[in-house]
Formats: structure tokens, sequence, C-alpha cells
């Protein structure tokens, strides 16, 4: 079975082609095949793809696709490609050498799973924990294994037998955030085992600690109506209320996941009030 690496790109010319680079210095380039997809990028990307790496398939969107509807694009062109396992991979991360083959030889061993790799900060060198239980989230040390219910999605594997079991990643409900945590936590429930794997190791060059700072975002937008559309509305913001609603659904149930989602929108909404009024 061919086994895929799929890239959501937009607007990120310089962090979409070194990731491009760093897949062809480890030889992942060529011994695998690698699928990006640039949701409407008006930076060069798509052309400089072409013309520094003419085996790389494009495909392009319109920009209107967000992280989740581009993996589930890049999800549907693999599986037209005769896929079997996949790997997520966002543009900032950087795979070690090894540690694709590492995780894709994870996933012919255990045919029904998900798989991440040893997430570290590239400026820091501190392990990023991008595994949860719970509200409790979760690394691997070297050498190990951690089990556990979802995964970020900075660099996610998928077995073969995944996306027929679950389908498409929802990218209605979770159009840019929590797409992937959504996913790997629908998959864990269905039976499919979650893991971190400690000996396969990837660097974050674009870390930033977590969704953008609230406070700086309701002081980037004049009046409430504005600030509202940019912040809790628009569906690339990490305060999109209609995800919070979603995620907090999905993850806790109906009564309390709404309960708890309706407690934090409360919070969002009293800061921006401040923020205008105050």
């Amino acid at each position: 079975m061919s086994r895929f690496i799929l890239i959501p790109a937009h607007n990120r010319r310089a962090l979409t082609l070194g990731c491009l680079a760093s897949l062809r210095a480890t030889g992942d380039l060529v011994r695998y095949g690698v699928i990006v997809i640039d949701d409407g990028s008006t930076d060069g990307t798509g052309e400089a793809i072409h013309a520094e790496f003419p085996d790389v398939i494009l495909v392009r969107g319109d920009g209107t696709l967000f992280w989740t509807g581009a993996i589930a694009r890049g999800m549907r062109e693999a599986a037209a490609r005769g896929a079997g396992p996949l790997l997520w991979l966002n543009d900032d991360c950087r795979p070690r050498p090894g540690a694709v083959p590492a995780l894709f030889a994870y996933l012919d061993q255990n045919p029904t799973a998900l798989v991440g790799p040893r997430c570290l900060d590239a400026a820091t060198g501190l392990v990023v924990p991008t595994g949860f239980i719970g509200r409790r989230i979760y690394s691997v040390a070297p050498d190990s294994t951690q089990a556990v219910a979802g995964l970020s999605g900075f660099c996610v594997g998928l077995a073969a037998a995944v996306a027929p079991r679950l389908g498409l990643p929802d990218a209605a409900s979770f159009p840019h955030y929590y797409g992937d945590s959504a996913y790997t936590l629908q998959a864990s429930r269905a039976g499919c085992p979650v893991v971190l794997l400690g000996h396969a190791a990837v660097d974050l060059v674009d870390h930033h600690g977590g969704p953008s700072n609230l406070a700086e975002r309701l002081q980037r937008h004049e009046g409430l109506a504005r600030t509202w559309a940019q912040v809790f509305a628009a569906t690339n913001s990490p305060f999109r209320l209609r995800t919070l609603f979603a995620f907090q659904r999905l993850k806790y149930g109906p009564v309390a996941g709404t309960a708890l989602a309706s407690l934090r929108a409360g919070t969002w909404i009293a800061r921006l009030i401040a923020s205008k009024i105050g």
C-alpha cells in the first residue's frame, strides 16, 4: 500500500518550503508520496512548490478549506491514489531522521492505531505535550510509548483502517481549530489505539505554546460588533464560539459540555465588554 504525507498550507511559503526541504534531507520526500493542500495561498506557495519540488502532489483550495477541510481534501486525494497509512504533517513541523519511517512502522504493526511523535520546541529544546486524556496533557519519554485519548495534529499517523471506520474529519464543526483533537478523540472512543511514540521525534519551528492571547485579539479590532465577528465568529479564530461548544459537547457530553462551554464563553464575553466599554 502507498503511504502519503499530507501537508496543509496557506500563505506560509517559507515554512512550507522549509518543511519540504526537511523531508528531502531525511529522504522522506522520495520514500513516500507527499500531498500539499494549498488552500488559496496568494504568496506564491503553490508556484514555488511546483518549481522546487515537482514530484510533490499539489492540491489547490480556494481559501475556504482551513486546516480541517484541507486535511479532509488531502485524505480524499490520497484515497483516490490507493493510500494505506497516512501522516498529517503541519508545515512548521520538522521530523528528525528516521521519525517518519518509525511512525509508519508502528502503524504497520498496529493496523487500527493513530500515532504521534515526541514533539520538541525547536527554539528551546523543551518537550511539547501533544496528547491528552480529559483535561490532562501528556508528552512521552524517549524509547517509550504513552497511550492517550487524543492528539494535537502537528504530526499524526493514521493506520489504513482508521478513515474507513471513522470517515473524514468534521470540517463543519471544527473548520480550523480542534479538528485534530476531535478526530483523534473520536478514534479512541471507536476502539482505535491512540499513542505517542517516544523514539520518533519532531521539531516545531514556529511553536507559540497554544492559541494566541485573547487580550491581544480583543485589542486588535475596533468596536464590539467587529471584534465579535473577528474573535468569536471567524472560522479561523481559536476563540470561535461554535467550535468551543462543539468540542466541549463532544468531549464531555451534551449537558456537561454545554455547561463548561457556557462558562468559558461567558468569561470571554465579559472580557470583550470590559475591553471595549470599561
